[in-house]
């Protein structure tokens, strides 16, 4: 493990620091337990979150007290959710991507002139409403960036499959991704400096394969699989490391792995908790992975969290505690505090804060009696 010295005390590489004057205040990057925080409803009896922010803002689609499902985004750290409504004329709405300004892609049901409902891909924040980025009759948007560039897929585009499409800033000027223009393509992640990740018939002919684009989206990677026919990419980090999942073998009944790239886009095996399956939701700037795996009895989906650059899965649930019988199926986001959004077994949505271990606290008050002997020391000399 790599080490920094910082005024003399050594402290594991794994550690997240923000500099307060000449003192760096550091919080684990992985954590051996969290708390969690029930982030409640739009009225309803359930709520499923798909994505946080660098604050803690959470996105997703919560039950309404009138019924239908509406997207939503929180205040940081989970606090004072508020309903985004939908479309024009539309009944449901969905959340699936925030970025650091609370700015929120997904999908909204919009009237068209004959009065039929197709799903629409939407900005939107708390301020501003819910606004379409495209024009098509049926298009999702599954990621954005902190410029507001929108990633997803349009469905009618005269073909029976899809094309992936990316926007300008602000989810404005929708556009094809270079290099794909295949039926079935679609986005679902972009990260600060433009690089999009999703899934497309490149080399694969019939199968689509997980991939990486320039930042400029003119050229398109393909990431490979971990040995089967399939592999579909759904989050990057700014670092360019793609997290997803991959058939194993080449059977048409192939589990699922989730995987991590490195920089070099060499695509790595996450494992699972004991059972067949896993998948892999999002990806922080140090590597840090969640999502689902299964377990060895049952092969019950259980939440997971890794450690910098997917080392360790580690099932969520034995780093948490929950009401008896209630556990985490899945875990969809994760920030660079660590903080986590998972959903629970019982129609829940919890944010996860980490807690730090005994020997960060005992650093952190260390380096907090050190930097007030330097300021007394400091005085006494002048």
């Amino acid at each position: 493990m790599k080490s920094t010295h910082i005024l003399g005390i050594r402290l594991p590489s794994t550690f997240v620091g923000t500099v307060i004057g000449t003192l760096v205040l550091v919080a684990p990057a992985f954590s051996q337990s969290y708390t969690t925080f029930d982030i409640g409803t739009l009225g309803g009896k359930a709520t499923y979150a798909t994505a946080i922010n660098a604050s803690g803002q959470v996105t997703g689609n919560s039950v309404t007290v009138d019924g239908p499902y509406h997207a939503f985004v929180t205040q940081a750290n989970g606090l004072d959710m508020t309903d985004l409504g939908t479309l024009p004329g539309g009944d449901h709405s969905y959340g699936f991507d925030i970025n650091s300004s609370g700015q929120v892609t997904g999908k909204s049901g919009w009237a068209s002139s004959l009065g039929v409902i197709y799903p629409h891909a939407f900005i939107a924040d708390i301020n501003g409403g819910v606004r379409a980025v495209t024009e098509s009759h049926w298009s999702e948007g599954l990621g954005i960036n902190n410029a507001g560039q929108v990633v997803g897929y349009i469905g009618d585009t005269g073909h029976t499959g899809s094309d992936a499409f990316v926007t300008a800033p602000n989810g404005l000027n929708a556009s094809q991704i270079g290099g794909l223009h295949s039926d079935g393509d679609r986005a679902t992640d972009i990260n600060s400096s433009g690089q999009v990740v999703g899934s497309a018939h490149l080399s694969s002919g019939l199968y689509e394969h997980a991939y990486i684009t320039s930042a400029n989206h003119v050229f398109a990677s393909d990431l490979g699989t971990l040995g089967g026919y399939r592999s579909f990419a759904t989050g990057v980090n700014d670092s360019g490391q793609v997290v997803g999942y991959s058939d194993i073998n080449r059977t048409l009944i192939s589990p699922i792995h989730a995987f991590i790239t490195d920089i070099d886009s060499n695509m790595t095996d996450l494992g699972t908790l004991g059972g067949q399956g896993s998948y892999a939701a999002d990806i922080n700037s140090q590597g840090q992975v969640v999502g689902w795996a299964e377990t060895a009895i049952g092969n019950r989906k259980h939440a997971f969290v890794t450690g910098p650059d997917g080392e360790g899965m580690t099932d969520l649930n034995s780093l948490v505690e929950l009401e008896n019988g209630i556990f985490l199926a899945d875990a969809m986001g994760i920030n660079d505090r660590g903080q986590i959004i998972a959903n629970a077994s019982d129609g829940r949505a919890y944010l996860l804060s980490p807690v730090p271990e005994p020997q960060a606290y005992a650093m952190l008050l260390a380096g907090l009696g050190l930097m007030g002997f330097m300021a007394r020391r400091k005085k006494k000399a002048a």
